[in-house]
């Protein structure tokens, strides 16, 4: 299964079409509407861009938390983690792109595949907390501080 486009990658895409291919069909006098769009899309690339720091330096922690779990014997043997990694996805552990990594997550927090241990469930509770954490910084960074968090 391929990965979708991230947002930054789609906004460079539809801008590039806006600029190259729909722009110059345009009457003259709505170029200038179509660079003001052009631009106000970049922009918007650079903040999801941005909006997407805060999870890639929470991936080291989760590549970390994966590879423990799954280098440690008595964390694999018959957990639905090992299940749902298997043994070619440990040989393809270092060739997952960001975006399959924290699907796999996700799908194995669906799955309950840390609820068997209790280092595993605070790990993956750990991750969740700075995904939280970092997600206020984003939207409601007030809230934080208001609470002592900052």
């Amino acid at each position: 299964m391929h990965d979708l486009l991230s947002v930054p990658a789609l906004l460079a895409l539809a801008r590039e079409m806006l600029v190259n291919e729909l722009a110059p069909l345009l009457p003259g006098e709505h170029h200038a509407d179509a660079a003001l769009l052009a631009d106000a899309i970049a922009i918007a690339g650079r903040g999801a861009e941005a909006a997407d720091e805060p999870m890639r330096a929470i991936l080291p922690e989760l590549e970390e938390f994966y590879c423990n779990s799954l280098t440690h014997p008595a964390l694999r043997a018959g957990s639905t983690l090992s299940r749902s990694a298997g043994e070619g996805a440990e040989r393809s552990e270092a060739g997952e792109g960001e975006t399959a990594l924290w699907r796999r997550f996700a799908r194995d927090l669906r799955n309950g595949a840390f609820e068997a241990s209790q280092r595993r469930d605070r790990g993956a509770r750990a991750i969740l907390w700075r995904m939280t954490i970092a997600g206020l910084r984003r939207s409601n960074p007030n809230f934080l501080a208001a609470n002592g968090f900052d």
